[in-house]
C-alpha cells in the first residue's frame, strides 16, 4: 500500500454528506490503496461513515491557512501520490497539478463558475485530469452537487446516478423505534420569528402519527436546553423524548431509526436522506429581489435530493400555516403519508 489516493473535503457536515456516496465508491475501489481523506475541524466528527482499513483521516483548516499550505506543500513533496480529488473547491488546492505537474499525480476536481468569478481559473484547470462544472451562475434547472460528485468518477455520461442510502439498521437505547424525530435549530427558528411556542404547536400536532416524538436540538446552545429540558421531562409531555448535546454518531443513528425527520434544511435533513429515512424539509427562503430567487432556486437543485421519500416546503411566519402543510403532507402526500 505504497501508492496513497487523496480525497480533499475539508468543509461543513451537510457538504461531507453530500459528497457520501462519492468518498465510498473512491474508497472501494482503492481497497489495495491507503485512501487519505483531509476533513475539517467542522466535520472531523463524521468520520465514522467511512470505516475502513485503508482509510485514515487528516484534520486541515476549511479556509486552509499559511500553516497547512506549508504541510501540504512538504507532504506531496515526499508522498507517493496517484490521484488527488479535489471535492472542496477551494483556490489553494488548484494550485497542486501546477505545483507539483512533475510528479505526473492524476488531479480530479469539482470547479465553480459564478457571474463573478471562476474557481479556479480557466488556467489552472487545465492541469486537471477531469473537472466537473457547479455552475452557480446558470438560472437554469441544474444537477445536484451529488451527482456532480459521481459524474466525476464516471465517463459515462449516460450513466443514471442514483443517490444510494446506506444501511440505517443501528442500535441505540430508544423506548420504541416508531417516533417522528424534529430538530429544534434556535437560529432558523428565530429568522421567521419563531420560538418555542411554535415549536410545541409542531410537536403536539404530531403526537397523533406515532406514539413518540423524539426531540434535539443544536450542541451548545445550553439556554435552551434548560427550557426544553424543564418543558418536555414530566409526566404532561410523557410522548417527548428529548436529547440534549447528543453527538454527531449518536444523532446519525437516532436518525436512522426514526419513521421521519422534520428540520430545517441542513446537515440534519443530509443525515437522514442518506440513511434513507423520511424527511420533511423545511427550506427557508428569504426572497425579496429576482436575484434571491435564483439564489434559492439553484441551492434547492444543489442540495435537496430527488428521492422518493423526501418533501420540502418553505416555511411561513404565520407558523399554523406550516403545521397544516406538514398535516397534509403526512396524510395527502404523495411520498410520505400516515
Amino acid at each position: 500500500m505504497n501508492e496513497k489516493i487523496i480525497i480533499f473535503k475539508n468543509d461543513k457536515i451537510g457538504d461531507l454528506l453530500h459528497s457520501y456516496n462519492a468518498i465510498q465508491d473512491i474508497i472501494n475501489k482503492n481497497l489495495n490503496k491507503k485512501v487519505l481523506i483531509f476533513l475539517s475541524q467542522y466535520n472531523s466528527e463524521m468520520k465514522f461513515l467511512f470505516k475502513s482499513n485503508n482509510v485514515s483521516f487528516k484534520i486541515i483548516t476549511e479556509k486552509i491557512n499559511i500553516n497547512d499550505k506549508i504541510k501540504l506543500f512538504f507532504f506531496f513533496l515526499k508522498m507517493n501520490i496517484k490521484e488527488v480529488y479535489i471535492l472542496k473547491p477551494s483556490n489553494f488546492l488548484f494550485y497542486l497539478p501546477l505545483i507539483f505537474y512533475f510528479k505526473k499525480i492524476k488531479f480530479f476536481g469539482v470547479c465553480v463558475d459564478n457571474n463573478n468569478y471562476k474557481r479556479p481559473v480557466l488556467f489552472l484547470r487545465n492541469f486537471l485530469n477531469k473537472f466537473v462544472i457547479n455552475n452557480r451562475g446558470s438560472k437554469k434547472i441544474r444537477k445536484s452537487i451529488h451527482d456532480l460528485y459521481m459524474d466525476l468518477l464516471t465517463g459515462d455520461k449516460n450513466l443514471k446516478k442514483k443517490f444510494n442510502s446506506i444501511d440505517n439498521n443501528r442500535n441505540i437505547h430508544l423506548k420504541t423505534n416508531n417516533y417522528i424525530l424534529i430538530h429544534y435549530n434556535k437560529f432558523k427558528f428565530s429568522k421567521l420569528n419563531l420560538g418555542l411556542n411554535e415549536l410545541d404547536l409542531l410537536i403536539n400536532t404530531l403526537k397523533n402519527y406515532e406514539k413518540r416524538i423524539v426531540l434535539t436540538n443544536d450542541l451548545n446552545d445550553e439556554k435552551t436546553n434548560d427550557l426544553l429540558l424543564s418543558k418536555y421531562n414530566n409526566s404532561k409531555k410523557d410522548f417527548v423524548d428529548y436529547y440534549p448535546n447528543i453527538q454527531s454518531e449518536d444523532l446519525f443513528k437516532l436518525i436512522g431509526n426514526a419513521k421521519l425527520v422534520i428540520s430545517f434544511h441542513g446537515s440534519i435533513t443530509s443525515m437522514a436522506a442518506i440513511q434513507n429515512t423520511k424527511v420533511i424539509d423545511l427550506f427557508n427562503c428569504d426572497i425579496k429581489t429576482k436575484e434571491d430567487f435564483y439564489r434559492y432556486k439553484n441551492a434547492y437543485h444543489e442540495f435537496v435530493p430527488k428521492l422518493n421519500n423526501y418533501e420540502f416546503i418553505i416555511p411561513k411566519k404565520n407558523f399554523n400555516n406550516t403545521v397544516n402543510r406538514i398535516k397534509n403532507l403526512l396524510t395527502n402526500g404523495r411520498k410520505i403519508n400516515y
